[in-house]
């Protein structure tokens, strides 16, 4: 009997302690959902509606607004708009898939606020290298579309992952930086061609490499 009571009370205390394993992992699993959607289920909800505008400006002969043009000063809210804004439905499905590829591989162990902002500054800036590249070789050309921050979100899962610092760990800092440069004109001459922000290709995935090192995405 004492042995029978003793397997019964131990039967109890395993099943007590199941649902707060239970929960624990449905907390978990809450989260991971809850950074998608808030993270790059957000973005790609945004970059739908501002390239709908974009399209219905096209057709109204006033697109200005989401073209980031030279000089940068001049119209600043183009800055933002044009990493949102695309050129046509095969322009967005092509930045659409790399960003719900790779934001949703990131936003797993980034917060929320931490992506949005990596998501913006990254596009701008790769749209502001190209735009003043361009205009610097004497052929202008305005900035649309948020692949600058779609390599950069490449880039950034491509370094940060915990092969490429276990490797990282084991070089020096020089072979550090000529691997990520190496990978960031590798991913920008996959897609590299006429009429193609190459210049804003590149500056997304030296961005998204350099911070993917030092893991800018991670909440400390």
């Amino acid at each position: 009997m004492r042995v029978w009571s003793e397997i019964r009370y131990m039967s109890v205390d395993l099943d007590l302690e199941q649902p707060e394993k239970t929960e624990e992992a449905g907390s978990g699993a809450s989260t991971i959902v809850t950074r998608l959607l808030a993270g790059p289920g957000v973005s790609l909800l945004l970059m739908a509606i501002v390239s709908l505008a974009t399209w219905t400006g096209i057709q109204a002969n006033n697109a200005d607004p989401f073209i980031l043009q030279s000089p940068l000063t001049e119209d600043w809210w183009q800055l933002p708009l044009s990493v949102f804004a695309h050129s046509g439905m095969p322009h967005l499905s092509a930045n659409a898939t790399m960003i719900a590829i790779f934001g949703s591989v990131a936003a797993i162990s980034a917060s929320v606020l931490r992506y949005h902002i990596f998501f913006i500054v990254s596009g701008m800036l790769a749209g502001a290298a190209h735009v003043l590249a361009t205009a610097a070789l004497g052929t202008p050309s305005g900035g649309l579309g948020a692949s600058g921050t779609a390599m950069a979100l490449m880039a950034y899962v491509l370094v940060s992952n915990d092969v490429s610092s276990f490797v990282f760990d084991r070089v020096s800092r020089t072979v550090t930086i000529g691997l990520v440069l190496a990978l960031a004109v590798g991913l920008s001459l996959t897609s590299a061609g006429v009429q193609v922000g190459n210049v804003a290709h590149l500056s997304g995935a030296l961005i998204g490499g350099f911070a993917g090192y030092f893991h800018i995405l991670r909440p400390r």
